[in-house]
């Protein structure tokens, strides 16, 4: 998406300076009229902000293949690979360790990281590769696997908001790359996984930690809930 700038008009009012000394009575009171409001300042020069490219808004538009619909698109330009997938085995959930969004951090060539999704810890869903894209997060994993950062700390549970949001990422998945309705704990299954199960060809993680892994049934209970009570 090209950035595109429009520069704004500016005018300048110029003032007649002096008087016609032999004018009549009723010329001078229309020139007096007409011109001799004084002019504004000049102010300074105003330029137009560049805007962010490539973020976008939850809206009605379909979005393209690969990014989720009714989420902010924030795509990124750096840290990824175009294509270079080899399947859809699922969702492999993460920690972030801190809080607030990675858009900054995952735009930041120095990184050399990035993730698919990342869920604010009131739920707010932020997109940043499409899922026919690698991402650069869980090393042998990231050919298979789509990555979901969630904010929060390693022994903290995940809020109720995102518990919901991450259940709204799967159910997507699922209904658009048949990822299955299930946990698993290893590289070679399908479902909903976690960064620790690659073990050192991931990266020897323990992410996201005990607490988060174990919620991952509650996630899927709600995929399933949100299956059965939409119309086939």
């Amino acid at each position: 998406m090209t950035r595109k700038h429009r520069r704004p008009n500016r005018r300048r009012l110029f003032a007649l300076g002096g008087g016609l000394l032999l004018a009549p009575a009723s010329a001078a009171v229309l020139l007096r009229d007409e011109w001799s409001a004084p002019s504004p300042p000049a102010g300074p020069e105003i330029r137009a902000v560049p805007q962010r490219p490539r973020v976008a808004s939850p809206s009605s538009v379909s979005p393209p293949p690969g990014w989720m619909d009714g989420v902010v698109r924030k795509q990124i330009d750096e840290n990824f690979s175009p294509g270079e997938r080899e399947g859809q085995r699922g969702l492999i959930l993460h920690v972030q360790e801190g809080e607030g969004s990675l858009f900054e951090r995952f735009s930041n060539p120095a990184t050399r990281s990035s993730a698919h999704f990342w869920v604010s810890q009131a739920g707010e869903i932020e997109q940043y590769v499409s899922v026919h894209d690698r991402a650069w997060t869980q090393r042998a994993g990231n050919a298979a696997w789509v990555s979901i950062e969630t904010s929060g700390f390693y022994g903290k549970p995940l809020t109720p908001a995102q518990i919901d949001a991450v259940a709204h990422v799967y159910s997507w998945g699922a209904r658009e790359h048949d990822w299955p309705l299930e946990v698993t704990d290893s590289p070679k299954g399908r479902g909903l996984g976690t960064h620790s199960m690659g073990q050192a060809a991931w990266g020897g993680h323990a992410c996201p930690g005990t607490v988060r892994a174990n919620q991952r049934e509650e996630v899927m209970r709600r995929v399933r809930r949100s299956w059965e009570s939409t119309p086939s």
